[in-house]
């Protein structure tokens, strides 16, 4: 990936232009906006490691907004043929730009059904939606992670955080390893041969009765609140509890080891 510099009120791309590349701020400030009724509409600031354009590696649209720095700005570039030759060779590079895109859909989801919602409040006797098709993004749960072992804790990149959007990956670094990125909804270890961790190793998601891990058919396998699942045994699911969880990856020797806590509405 290439990196390129802006200056302070440089415009980096206009709304309607033609583009297949996507953009992560690494220093300064980008205005997002739109033209609306000939005014312009400012939709977000963006700031150090967040991302923009990122539909433009995946289609063939117009740009949806206008990107300007505010100041002087530098910011990584993904090419279209470089995402798609990293998606092969170096996907953990690509996880940002993906759960960019996968969170832009899940908020569109989100107003989809709520614009649905009131359409059905005016027109109660229309169907407006198919429910098997349509569902809430979210369970109103949210899951605190802990590293639980001080292996863990010295990883800063693993460092205690709050999840409320699914699924949220544990796995291994690979080619990022000492890398001190956070990367949203990713739990990624720094590992060493023999590797206890898979690279996708296991899942935190949601449905409407809760929030499950599943191991992705790790090697070793995944211990939840003393349950085995993956590796050798028939078992890859469980429902965590409400409140506090145990969360082993490796087999129960490993010290990669997280404390999860389950709250929902904001109650444990």
């Amino acid at each position: 990936m290439k990196v390129e510099k802006f200056p302070a009120g440089k415009l980096i791309f206009a709304e309607g232009d033609s583009g297949d590349e996507a953009y992560r701020v690494q220093q300064g400030r980008v205005e997002i906006s739109i033209k609306e009724d000939g005014k312009k509409l400012i939709l977000a600031i963006l700031e150090e490691g967040e991302i923009f354009g990122e539909m433009a590696i995946v289609g063939s649209c117009p740009r949806s907004a206008s990107a300007r720095a505010l100041e002087t700005t530098t910011v990584s570039v993904l090419a279209r043929d470089d995402f798609e030759t990293t998606l092969s060779n170096r996907e953990e590079e690509l996880v940002p730009y993906l759960s960019t895109i996968f969170d832009r859909l899940r908020v569109t989801n989100d107003r989809l059904l709520n614009a649905l919602a009131r359409l059905d409040e005016l027109e109660p006797t229309q169907p407006h939606r198919n429910p098997e098709i349509l569902s809430p993004s979210k369970s109103g749960c949210v899951v605190l992670v802990e590293p639980a072992t001080d292996e863990i804790r010295q990883q800063t990149a693993l460092r205690s955080r709050v999840v409320d959007s699914f699924p949220v990956l544990f796995g291994r670094r690979g080619e990022l390893a000492g890398s001190e990125a956070v990367i949203p909804n990713q739990f990624l270890v720094a590992d060493r041969a023999p590797f206890r961790v898979s690279r996708k190793h296991c899942v935190i998601d949601s449905s409407a009765d809760g929030v499950y891990i599943e191991d992705h058919s790790s090697r070793l396998g995944t211990i939840v609140n003393g349950i085995r699942i993956g590796g050798k045994s028939l078992e890859s699911r469980v429902r965590l509890s409400a409140g506090s969880n145990s969360l082993v990856l490796g087999g129960g020797e490993s010290q990669v080891r997280f404390s999860l806590t389950v709250t929902e509405n904001g109650v444990k």
